[in-house]
């Protein structure tokens, strides 16, 4: 999905309507607090994004999606072209740059490059806080630091990260991890309490909680002053 971030409407909605014909699926934004909830959600190809927004700069939204270490390329729009506001937007992270007024074509050009090179880019790790998990890479890490998870912690940890603090059902789990192997509850169940006892050791604020009749959820907790 190509995410746009615009305030003003005219061009928010030919954007839309326009990378919608053009074949890509499409959404728009208008305000910038509003990038980081839905990127984090999953889904997002690439970010076009203006610089002059009503709740902020365009250049902060860029640098937090970095920091909360999302890397999908952004495509910068602005009415300031000069080389300093190019190089400001190179600095805050973006990897391309568009001066208003532009030709929708060359628009179009730059995102599907920017979409094919994502599409070829490994995944970004999973993120809350300091706990970080790269499924594909069956690694999980706390504050910088590799934790000594079992593959199977892993995929259930990562799971939960996808649920952004949503109660998981078990059998959702059971599927993401075992796949169409024939387990019990009771599986997951052996999985769940490894997995504790080694976060309860390297990263004692990661909790697993679980919602009775409902499933499981992931959660982060302070730790005692």
């Amino acid at each position: 999905m190509i995410l746009i971030v615009e305030d003003d409407v005219t061009i928010g909605r030919t954007l839309a309507q326009g990378l919608t014909a053009a074949g890509f699926a499409a959404r728009w934004l208008r305000r910038g607090g509003e990038v980081l909830p839905l990127v984090e959600q999953g889904g997002v190809d690439v970010v076009v994004l203006d610089l002059g927004l009503p709740d902020g700069d365009g250049l902060e939204v860029c640098r937090v999606l970095r920091a909360h270490g999302h890397r999908l390329p952004v495509l910068m729009l602005t009415a300031r072209g000069g080389l300093d506001d190019r190089l400001d937007g190179f600095a805050a992270g973006a990897d391309d740059y568009l001066a208003k007024p532009f030709a929708f074509a060359e628009l179009v050009a730059r995102v599907r490059v920017m979409a094919r090179h994502a599409a070829l880019r490994r995944p970004d790790p999973l993120v809350l806080g300091a706990l970080e998990v790269d499924p594909l890479a069956g690694e999980a890490r706390w504050a910088g630091q590799r934790l000594d998870l079992e593959p199977k912690g892993i995929l259930v940890l990562a799971q939960l990260l996808r649920a952004r603090g949503q109660v998981v059902p078990r059998r959702t789990l059971i599927d993401a991890v075992w796949g169409d192997a024939a387990v019990t509850d009771n599986a997951l169940d052996v999985a769940v309490s490894s997995l504790r006892k080694r976060l309860a050791q390297a990263a004692p604020q990661v909790q697993l909680r679980t919602v009775r009749g409902e499933g499981m959820m992931l959660d982060l907790i302070p730790l005692p002053v």
